[in-house]
């Protein structure tokens, strides 16, 4: 029983490592989550992305495209199976695109899930690969925002959250 409570501890810490890292454009933290040559496949059309090409890729796209995003986790199910464990996600993602001479701000909206695979290789569970499944998605302008004057989170390591972090 202990066994699976760390297990499920580690799986839990590598899907929160993969949203911390998209969220604060961080490849280092998006990498972790991930054995080495881990694959991942719906990123990208009929292809099999391996982390390595996929982690500083995504974050200059989210850099370049969006002011900022928020991926989050929900209905985690985690199944052991004689050679590892699947964990399927359900993920609910935000993207804020700035204003532009033809648009006003956006807000892209994606629903799916991320159908994992994780193995324990020395002791540690991550992710081996992958599977992304679109539920729906919605497009939506920013025609008004709370009036409130929030402190906003920063999408790099200057964010508070990395001078939390002890090692």
């Amino acid at each position: 029983m202990n066994d699976y409570v760390n297990a499920e501890k580690q799986i839990t810490d590598c899907l929160l490592s993969y949203t911390r890292g998209i969220d604060r454009l961080d490849p280092e933290a998006i990498i972790a989550a991930f054995h080495p040559g881990a694959l991942l496949e719906g990123y990208q059309p009929d292809a099999l992305v391996p982390i390595e090409d996929f982690a500083l890729p995504v974050v200059e796209r989210l850099k370049k495209r969006y002011s900022s995003t928020q991926h989050r986790l929900s209905n985690t199910k985690i199944d052991f199976k004689d050679n590892g464990a699947i964990a399927e996600s359900y993920i609910l993602a935000y993207h804020v695109q700035p204003a532009d001479d033809e648009n006003p701000e956006r807000l892209w909206t994606f629903s799916g899930r991320y159908i994992d695979y994780f193995e324990n290789r020395n002791e540690e569970w991550r992710i081996a690969k992958r599977f992304l499944r679109a539920d729906w998605t919605k497009i939506e302008n920013i025609d008004e925002k709370m009036p409130n004057k929030f402190i906003l989170g920063s999408r790099d390591k200057t964010d508070p959250i990395y001078g939390q972090i002890k090692n």
